[in-house]
């Protein structure tokens, strides 16, 4: 993590990383630490790509990278300033996010659909922003068992 970031300073486009008998934990420590939010700012630090160095261990790599970019993406969304990533641009960049897997469906409901189902607490809260609310609701179908029960997270965006 520190070695890439020193290497981002240096302007290096790309660096291969020794994944030292771990590839995941070499591949999350790399990608996270690559991660500043630049956004909003006029100069943006030159964009490096960290590499898995040698050919051993490349599919536990690839596990590492997928798991930082999702902490990366949350971590985005979370430092974005909130007049940035408003619930609609919220909800659409998650859409977009999942559009390409067939097993996610994602439904972003409006100001009315929460109206009609009673959800006043939500609303309530929503009555302190000049944004109309959104409800994302995101339905995972990818269980290999249909036999277990489902599992739901519930969170505030």
């Amino acid at each position: 993590s520190v070695g890439c970031r020193q290497l981002q300073d240096l302007e290096i486009p790309c660096v291969e990383v020794d994944p030292c008998g771990d590839a995941q934990a070499a591949a999350e420590g790399a990608v996270l630490g690559l991660h500043e939010y630049n956004e909003l700012k006029q100069k943006k630090k030159p964009a490096v790509t960290p590499q898995l160095h040698g050919s051993a261990g490349s599919e536990a790599w690839q596990k590492g990278v997928i798991y930082a970019e999702g902490q990366n993406l949350a971590r985005y969304l979370m430092e974005a300033p909130a007049n940035y990533i408003t619930p609609i641009k919220f909800a659409e960049h998650i859409e977009q996010k999942l559009r390409s897997f067939s097993n996610v469906k994602v439904h972003i409901r409006p100001e009315s659909w929460i109206t009609t189902q009673q959800m006043g607490a939500f609303l309530s809260v929503a009555k302190g922003s000049a944004e109309p609310p959104i409800f994302l609701e995101i339905h995972y179908l990818g269980g290999a068992n249909t036999n277990d029960s489902p599992l739901v997270f519930v969170g505030k965006g």
